[in-house]
C-alpha cells in the first residue's frame, strides 16, 4: 500500500498534527483492509474505525456531538447500510456521543437499533458522569475555555450488551476479539481483527505522549496501560488504527509504536516505585524521576498533552494514597491562615507579591506560583495584587509544554484578570 506523504512526515517528525487535522476537515476515509476504513475527522475527537458484514456494519466509536454528523455524513458515503453493532473502546464522550444519532438513523430507515457493546465498566461511567455532572461542566469550561452555558453531555447511549475481560464475536461472518484493559480510564477496551490482522487500539494510542496523568480526572493506570501495549504488541498486528490520529502501516512500525509506549510507562513506574520503596516524599519524586529523552523525542511520544509529571503524581497516588509524604499536608491550616502568616512574615503582601512577579520574569515559575497563592489568599480583594497574579500565570503559561498544564493556569490567569478589574 502507498503511504501517505503527510502521515510519513509525521513520522519523520517533519509535520504537525495541526497539518494533519487540516486535512481530516469535513471527515476523511482511511482503507484499513478489505471491507475496513478508518474515519477521521479531526485529531482531538477520537477515530471511528467501520466493518463491513454479510449482516450489517460494525461501527467501532462513534465521535462526540460537534463531530457525529460528519462522521455519519463519510460512513454512509462509502456504506449506507444498517448499523448491526456498536464497540465502545471506552466511555468517553468523544467516542460515544455519536451512538444516538445512529439510532436515529435505525429510526428512520425502520430498521432495528444495534447493539452497542463495551465493558462492563462504562456503564459505571456514565453513573458517575451523572453523579459529578456539575463538576465535569466546570473542569470542561475551564480547561477548554468554553461559554459560561455549556453543560456537560448526559444523553448518553448505555451499552445493551457488556463483558468482562475478553469477549469474542463473529458478526456476519467477521472475527472480532474485544480485550479489557486499564489505561487511560478503568473501562477501556481494544479490537482484534485476526484474520485481517488489524488492532483498534483505542486511546492506548494517540500519536502522544500516554494520558494517564490528568489532574482533573479520576485514576489513570500507567503501570496497566504499559501491559496492556505489551499484550497488544503480542499480537503482532499489520495494523494499528490509533485512537486518535492517523492509521500506523506495517508490522514493524506497529510493534515501534506499541513497544516504545510501554517502555516509558514502564520506565516512569518504576523509578516512581524506587524512590518510594526508599521512603521519598512525593515531592522529592517528582523532581527525580525524568522520562527517558530518547523515547520522548519520537514524533509520536512527544509529551504535548500530558507531562511525564503528572503521570508520576497517577503513579504515587496508584500505590500510595493521597498523602505525600510532607506531615504538614496532612491535617493542613487554611490556606488563608497561612498566607496571612507568610505576608506578615515577608513584611507585607506586596513584598510577597513583588517577589513571585520578579521570579515568573527570571523563569522561576514554580516558585513564583507559590509565593503569588500566597499573596492572593492573604488579600483576595486587591486588584493590584490579582494584576500581577495575572502576568505570574501568563509566565506559567509560556513555560509550560503540555496542553493540559497549560489550560490549567490559564484557568487561573483568566481568574485573576477578572478579580484585577482589567
Amino acid at each position: 500500500m502507498e503511504r501517505d506523504p503527510l502521515v510519513e512526515r509525521l513520522w519523520a517528525g517533519t509535520a504537525s498534527m495541526d497539518e494533519w487535522t487540516e486535512a481530516v476537515k469535513g471527515g476523511a476515509i482511511t482503507d484499513v483492509a478489505n471491507d475496513v476504513i478508518a474515519i477521521h475527522t479531526t485529531y482531538y475527537c477520537g477515530s471511528c474505525t467501520v466493518i463491513r458484514t454479510a449482516v450489517g456494519l460494525v461501527v467501532i466509536d462513534t465521535g462526540n456531538d460537534a463531530t457525529a454528523h460528519e462522521m455519519q455524513a463519510v460512513r454512509r458515503s462509502w456504506d449506507d447500510g444498517r448499523v448491526h453493532t456498536v464497540i465502545y473502546t471506552h466511555g468517553h464522550v468523544d467516542h460515544t456521543s455519536g451512538a444516538r444519532l445512529i439510532d436515529l438513523e435505525a429510526d428512520e430507515k425502520g430498521a432495528a437499533r444495534p447493539t452497542v457493546i463495551a465493558h462492563r465498566n462504562v456503564e459505571k461511567r456514565m453513573d458517575r458522569y451523572d453523579a459529578s455532572h456539575g463538576l465535569n461542566t466546570l473542569v470542561q469550561r475551564q480547561q477548554f475555555n468554553k461559554a459560561a452555558d455549556y453543560a456537560y453531555p448526559t444523553n448518553y447511549r448505555r451499552p445493551d450488551r457488556v463483558y468482562d475481560d475478553r469477549l469474542s464475536l463473529e458478526v456476519g461472518g467477521t472475527k472480532i476479539e474485544l480485550f479489557h484493559a486499564r489505561g487511560e480510564t478503568d473501562d477501556a477496551t481494544f479490537v482484534w481483527l485476526p484474520d485481517e490482522r488489524v488492532l483498534i487500539s483505542g486511546d492506548f494510542v494517540g500519536w502522544i505522549f500516554p494520558n494517564p496523568g490528568n489532574p482533573r480526572k479520576v485514576q489513570r493506570y500507567a503501570p496497566d496501560w504499559a501491559n496492556a501495549l505489551r499484550r497488544m504488541a503480542s499480537l503482532n498486528p499489520e495494523v494499528l488504527v490509533a485512537g486518535h490520529g492517523p492509521v500506523i502501516f506495517g508490522a514493524d512500525r506497529a510493534a515501534q509504536v506499541l513497544s516504545d509506549g510501554a517502555e516509558v510507562l514502564e520506565c516512569l513506574t518504576q523509578q516512581t516505585l524506587d524512590l518510594m520503596n526508599r521512603g521519598a516524599t512525593l515531592n522529592e519524586v517528582l523532581h527525580a524521576v525524568k522520562a527517558p529523552a530518547e523515547l520522548i523525542r519520537k514524533p509520536y511520544l512527544q509529551p504535548k498533552y500530558d507531562d511525564p509529571e503528572f503521570v508520576v503524581r497517577s503513579i504515587w497516588h496508584l500505590y500510595a494514597g493521597w498523602f505525600d509524604g510532607s506531615p504538614a499536608h496532612l491535617k493542613p491550616a487554611l490556606d488563608s491562615e497561612l498566607a496571612t502568616e507568610l505576608a506578615a512574615l515577608a513584611g507585607g503582601v506586596s513584598k510577597l507579591a513583588t517577589r513571585a512577579s520578579a521570579l515568573a520574569r527570571e523563569g522561576h515559575t514554580r516558585t513564583a506560583a507559590h509565593l503569588i497563592e500566597f499573596a492572593s489568599n492573604a488579600a483576595p480583594d486587591d486588584q493590584s495584587i490579582q494584576a500581577l497574579r495575572a502576568g505570574v500565570y501568563e509566565a506559567c503559561v509560556e513555560a509550560e509544554s503540555s496542553l493540559i498544564g497549560k489550560a490549567i493556569f490559564a484557568v487561573y490567569k483568566r481568574n485573576a484578570e477578572e478579580r484585577s478589574g482589567n
